[in-house]
């Protein structure tokens, strides 16, 4: 019997051999040197194609790699996996269209990730959707394709869609805080700020020495008024920090806003100013303004880099250029500061703030009051005083002074009768609303106010100025309701608004332009009259002028309004103002300080850049007897 011969085996080439070992030891050029060098005389060339692919990716020379790994897919066309590369690697070169077309509805998770990659790139929002939910539908723990799904749905404002998808991807990667942080952003966005503070707590256990995590905590705790944790997740960030960053200009921001100068002072002596980067000067010119060195501040603020927010930046140049009686310069510095402030928020969909104003105001009439049906509600809560006026009237010096009277708990502008009016169903008729459903709803403001921090044994002060645009749903909850309206100069009041360094939400927005300011002023003040003028609403103005100028000549047929009894505490406001924490408005910085008239009249230093609103606000001022030009 004739013996056999063993089959024979396959044994690579000895050059794809080293190139092979050589990519193992991360010696990428080495490896692409030799398969170069074998390619020309190869008899097969898919290996060496493949190797030179890998390599040339791995040392991102993306012309290259699409080059090699072209000529490997025309080799083999069914390849997914030479597919995926070569489309990363004109992704890479941003040859979006050609990358597509190597990938547009495949059903393979690889291929459909890049795909919805590409479209999200391209803004193709819808498709790129799409895309990642076929890719998740092929592999349901594709964790880039969950993360990268919740990312394409917040930039549509899917808040809950995104919510869900980072949620998915946290359960498969529990340990990645970059997805955490993700999460968190968007429940910011959502104003779901008790669950972003989780999630960054949640976060914090993966990654405890991240200081950028750690200042997000901090502005986390002080967006939900908890600002003893603020200050000491900011000041664990400080410490962790390797130089002044982030987390210095932050806790100083808080010290700022708390009026406690003499911590930002701490803070700042802290820093070596040899070696402090530039960052710093901001530190130093918020100092200065708030020790009234306004020449000095202003050269501060001359050096803060681009890298500061030119929100903040510009906000504070603004302001010491007012101070220092430099009109054209602060108004400037204001203009840039709201584009930049609209910027970053965005554009916004559906009516503005002065639109549904105006929508509602048009519904208003004698005959639209006659049909109200009367209801009769008793429960064991009096009816709020109301403090309102347009922002930046002086709402937040009276609310001060008014929590020198012990029989009365203030509250600072929290949205209860907002939040009480979207319990309204979309065809529910406050006109036509039942005793029944009437006591559901105040039930729900009150319990919102003791949310709030309302002490219910006190009398309920709801300070929010927007709300006299709401004198309707008041007094249809609240028929005994006493509402205070503060009155300042229509000039002074809409170029502060301007002035101010708002958060811009729906209605704060419109105070980025002074157009739009003055515009929405007039809107807000017909609804107020009108509102006043159809219903027994019971109201009381109280004159900011006057008041900064004799406080209790202002305050004293207020009280006696109100029927209550003068306490000398009302005219110590200084002293409510230290005890109160935290002031949620932009005049924290003034509350604390003496009365002062200096903002008084200030519209006539920016007579110039107030004149194409001025026909808008004239007749208002004129209505309440203020002097016009």
């Amino acid at each position: 019997m004739m013996a056999t011969r063993p089959p024979q085996q396959f044994s690579p080439p000895p050059a794809l051999i080293k190139a092979m070992q050589l990519m193992r030891a991360q010696d990428m050029q080495g490896a692409l040197d030799i398969v170069e060098a074998a390619l020309p005389e190869a008899d097969d060339l898919a290996p060496y194609l493949a190797l030179a692919g890998h390599a040339t990716l791995h040392l991102n020379r993306f012309e290259m790699a699409s080059g090699y790994l072209r000529r490997l897919l025309d080799l083999r066309p069914d390849d997914r996996a030479t597919r995926a590369n070569l489309a990363n690697a004109l992704v890479s070169l941003q040859r979006f269209d050609e990358a597509l077309a190597l990938v547009e509805g495949a059903e393979a998770p690889t291929l459909a990730r890049i795909e919805g990659y590409i479209h999200q790139q391209e803004g193709r929002i819808s498709a790129a959707a799409e895309a990642y939910r076929r890719a998740l539908a092929a592999n349901p723990d594709d964790l880039s394709s969950w993360n990268n799904l919740g990312n394409v749905l917040s930039a549509v404002d899917d808040f809950d869609g995104a919510i869900n998808a980072f949620e998915r991807a946290i359960s498969i990667a529990p340990g990645e805080a970059p997805i955490y942080r993700n999460l968190a952003e968007i429940l910011l966005r959502a104003e779901r700020h008790e669950a972003r503070l989780k999630v960054l707590l949640d976060a914090e256990k993966c990654a405890p020495d991240d200081v950028d995590l750690l200042t997000e905590i901090g502005l986390a705790h002080a967006r939900l008024d908890d600002m003893d944790a603020a200050i000491t997740a900011l000041k664990r960030a400080v410490e962790k920090a390797e130089s002044f960053g982030n987390p210095h200009i932050e806790l100083g921001m808080i010290y700022e806003s708390l009026n406690r100068v003499d911590d930002l002072a701490v803070l700042i002596g802290q820093i070596d100013r040899e070696t402090a980067p530039p960052e710093f000067s901001y530190l130093l010119a918020w100092q200065a303004r708030r020790d009234g060195a306004f020449d000095e501040a202003a050269e501060y603020a001359a050096a803060i880099p681009e890298t500061i927010h030119p929100m903040r930046r510009f906000h504070l140049v603004g302001g010491i250029a007012d101070r220092r009686g430099d009109a054209d310069t602060a108004f400037r510095a204001f203009e840039r500061m709201n584009q930049e402030a609209l910027a970053t928020a965005g554009p916004i969909e559906g009516l503005t703030y002065r639109e549904t104003v105006e929508r509602d105001l048009a519904l208003w009439t004698e005959d639209w009051v006659a049909e109200w049906e009367a209801v009769q509600v008793e429960d064991s809560n009096r009816d709020p005083i109301f403090l309102v006026g347009f922002p930046r009237s002086g709402t937040t010096l009276l609310d001060t002074m008014l929590m020198g009277l012990p029989s009365l708990s203030v509250l600072e502008e929290r949205p209860m009768m907002a939040k009480t009016g979207k319990l309204l169903a979309d065809d529910e008729d406050i006109r036509k609303l039942g005793a029944e459903r009437v006591a559901e709803l105040r039930t729900a403001y009150f319990n919102f106010a003791r949310e709030s921090g309302w002490d219910d044994s006190r009398w309920l002060v709801d300070k929010h100025p927007l709300n006299m645009e709401r004198v309707p749903m008041i007094h249809r909850l609240f028929p005994n309701a006493k509402i205070i309206l503060a009155e300042r100069h229509p000039y002074d009041v809409v170029l502060s608004c301007f002035m101010a360094n708002f958060q811009v939400n729906l209605a704060m927005r419109s105070f980025t332009s002074l157009d739009e300011a003055a515009r929405t002023y007039d809107a807000v003040f017909k609804a107020w009259h009108r509102g006043i003028g159809l219903l027994p609403a019971a109201n009381h103005p109280v004159r900011y002028e006057r008041l900064v100028a004799d406080s209790r000549s202002e305050l004293e047929p207020l009280i006696n309004w109100l029927g209550l009894e003068w306490h000398d505490d009302l005219h110590d406001h200084r002293k409510a103002a230290s005890s109160r924490g935290r002031v949620r408005t932009a005049s924290y910085s003034q509350i604390g300080e003496k009365l002062y008239t200096r903002a008084t009249d200030r519209w006539r230093r920016y007579a110039p850049h107030l004149e194409a609103v001025l026909p808008i606000l004239r007749p208002w001022a004129e209505r309440m007897g203020y002097e016009t030009v």
